[in-house]
């Protein structure tokens, strides 16, 4: 039987995680900016041993290549776009990445990495839920439940043509 590689990672990285999971759902009155910031370190703790699953529709996954393909900057829009699907929240959409960890996934600048998200978030694939805070439009990319994705969508913009 061949041997399972498994990454080590400290108990407290666990803890870590979850104790920034419930600052974030708790109602604490914490500033946008705050939120912000735990949400980016939760990033960083959460724990990537196990395989999440985000799920694409491939007609609409068509038309955002499509789309990207149509903007000034495609091929760093596209590795910015890749980049971030490695980031959604589970049951919520969001990317749990901000510009410059999207900008060193993407080997970008973090200035391109917010250009690519504005023209990502201007043709439908992304909502903008606040100042630098993204998730994926549900139409187009979902993690977690189809429930949640269903009433999600719901709400969620078509995707549009952007002029270059």
């Amino acid at each position: 039987m061949p041997a399972k590689v498994e990454r080590l990672r400290p108990k407290r990285h666990e803890i870590i995680a979850q104790s920034l999971q419930l600052a974030l759902e708790l109602p604490l009155g914490l500033s946008q900016g705050t939120r912000d910031e735990i949400a980016e370190a939760l990033g960083r703790y959460e724990s990537d041993a196990t395989w999440t699953y985000t799920m694409l529709s491939p007609e609409q996954l068509r038309t955002v290549l499509k789309l990207i393909n149509a903007t000034e900057r495609p091929a760093t829009t596209l590795r910015v776009w890749t980049a971030l699907v490695s980031h959604v929240r589970f049951d919520s959409g969001e990317i749990m990445a901000g510009r410059t960890r999207l900008a060193e996934d993407a080997e970008t600048t973090p200035q391109e990495a917010s250009r690519a998200l504005a023209r990502l978030t201007d043709m439908g694939a992304l909502t903008r839920l606040h100042l630098g805070r993204y998730a994926i439009n549900p139409n187009v990319g979902w993690a977690g439940s189809l429930a949640k994705r269903e009433t999600a969508a719901k709400e969620a913009l078509a995707l549009r043509l952007v002029g270059k």
